[in-house]
């Protein structure tokens, strides 16, 4: 099994619910403990030795060019979480765990691509994160996890939670939009239109091809809603653009090359030292710390597995 962590979800989930902890020297280590104490549990419920941790890039990505106000809602990083990310990078890396961060893409889309290339060699990938938007990547081989509550979706779960199949959920974003990315979609068009318009017609392509037909079907009480679809079909497609998961990156390392390394456990030592995180150096030092070599040495899955 392949299982890949999207580390940007995991950053901001930890800075958010973890108290705002400082070392004597006054350095935030809230975000870092959060992340590391979050893998640990997660490598104690699945186990294997292939993994990667992928964080976005800083800075624009192809989507800023498609669409300039593409995320332009969020607020800027503050000082308090991005001086934790480079002290977090070497404590992974120092885990010996693969960490990639690939710049003019987001880890969306790093992680749909060795997603896809896994699937395609008959590996099961497990991705964790807490992203609605990657349900589009769920099959048979590919699920996701949601570690903050515990759950596992595969094609039937995504189903029952967004009311569509894993392949409409692109179209499903580019009608209802998506504000945490500030994805436009059709303005006035819900959750419950979405669904029934895309059961009833497929997909957006076929949707738009068909918008004559919308007057014979009982789908809404809105009279007007095939005007409302044709008067925003550019920002719905721009929306379907936003939305889609690239699958086809070029990285420079393939998804078998994701191996997990021996820890250095000297530099971890140092690290957590100097982050003052006693409890994970008394670990180390008797060979109890949660994430070790040996515990991810199998692909067999250890935990829940539907």
């Amino acid at each position: 099994m392949l299982l890949l962590v999207d580390g940007s979800f995991y950053l901001y989930r930890a800075y958010h619910a973890f108290p705002l902890l400082t070392n004597n020297l006054g350095e935030p280590t809230g975000a870092i403990y959060g992340v590391i104490n979050m893998l640990n549990s997660l490598f104690k419920q699945y186990s294997t030795s292939s993994i990667a941790i992928i964080f976005d890039a800083y800075g624009q990505n192809f989507r800023h060019k498609i669409f300039h106000d593409y995320k332009l809602n969020r607020t800027r990083m503050s000082k308090d979480l991005s001086c934790q990310i480079d002290p977090l990078y070497k404590i992974i890396q120092s885990m010996g765990l693969p960490l990639l961060v690939v710049k003019g893409v987001e880890s969306d889309d790093v992680i749909g691509t060795l997603a896809h290339q896994a699937m395609c060699n008959n590996i099961n990938v497990l991705i964790s994160t807490g992203d609605k938007d990657m349900a589009q990547l769920v099959s048979p081989k590919i699920h996701l996890f949601n570690s903050t509550m515990n759950m596992r979706l595969g094609p039937k779960e995504v189903q029952k939670k967004f009311g569509v199949l894993p392949e409409l959920i692109i179209d499903y974003i580019a009608l209802v939009g998506d504000k945490s990315d500030n994805i436009p979609g059709v303005p006035g068009i819900g959750k419950k239109t979405a669904k029934i318009l895309l059961q009833q017609f497929g997909g957006l392509k076929f949707l738009y091809q068909n918008l004559h037909k919308l007057n014979h079907f009982n789908l809404c009480r809105n009279k007007n809603l095939a005007t409302k679809l044709d008067n925003y079909r550019e920002k719905a497609f721009l929306s379907y653009q936003l939305a889609t998961i690239r699958t086809n990156v070029m990285l420079d390392i393939t998804y078998d090359q994701l191996i997990v390394k021996e820890p250095d456990y000297n530099q971890l030592i140092k690290l957590f030292k100097h982050y003052e995180f006693k409890r994970w150096i008394l670990q180390l030092q008797s060979a109890q710390f949660p994430y070790n070599k040996a515990a991810l040495s199998s692909n067999k899955i250890i935990g829940k597995t539907s």
